[in-house]
């Protein structure tokens, strides 16, 4: 399989997830609720961007990191909603379980053009 559409494939997903999670947030979270689907967004959008650029190996390169900072702020977000205890233990593992996922996935991309260069 394609990493590049296993790449994709593994984001959506990600994202259909965490959009559940986020639908049983209290009103009073909105701001954390929006900065989550925000950055999820921005992931989404920066792999349709590596996935189309295919041009530019510098502009691919940024849009790996650029979707490894946004995934960890996302990380970081879901751990202080699991912290004020509005997801269990085991929805939050899962949701860690795509991340790295996805985290392991980009870096392997990262390698792999790092070596075709």
């Amino acid at each position: 399989m394609n990493h590049n559409f296993q790449l994709l494939k593994c984001v959506q997903k990600t994202y259909w997830y965490i959009n559940k999670i986020l639908i049983n947030m209290p009103k009073n979270e909105m701001i954390l609720k929006t900065h989550i689907d925000e950055n999820m967004l921005q992931i989404v959008e920066l792999t349709y961007s590596y996935l189309i650029n295919t041009d530019s190996e510098k502009l691919r390169k940024n849009n790996l990191k650029n979707i490894l900072i946004k995934l960890s702020m996302v990380d970081f977000f879901l751990l202080e909603i699991y912290n004020r205890k509005y997801i269990k233990k085991k929805k939050f593992e899962s949701t860690n379980n795509f991340i790295v996922e996805i985290r392991k996935i980009s870096y392997g991309l990262m390698r792999s053009e790092k070596n075709n260069i």
